[in-house]
């Protein structure tokens, strides 16, 4: 594997899992927790991945990948954001 290619994984995975949460019922974890999917995938995985992704995109010192990170990392703003403009 390409060293060059590990941050922009990262980024890859942590687009799938918000595409993922974004699928799944809102009622599948209410058993364990209050969260609906996507709140855990916009506060909690999508954040993990994308300090980890930006943290190799420094080191191959790729910026369009850091910056699409950084997006990854603030993705719980953003989605508020879009959700209560459209309302």
């Amino acid at each position: 594997m390409n060293k060059r290619k590990i941050s922009m994984i990262f980024f890859i995975i942590g687009l799938l899992a918000f595409g993922i949460s974004l699928i799944l019922p809102v009622d599948i974890l209410e058993a364990y927790t209050n969260l609906r999917p996507v709140g855990i995938g916009t506060l909690i995985v999508c954040p993990i991945l994308g300090i980890v992704g930006l943290l190799f995109a420094i080191k191959e010192k790729t910026i369009t990948v850091a910056l699409l990170n950084v997006l990854l990392i603030l993705s719980f703003p953003l989605v508020m954001l879009i959700g209560y403009s459209l309302m």
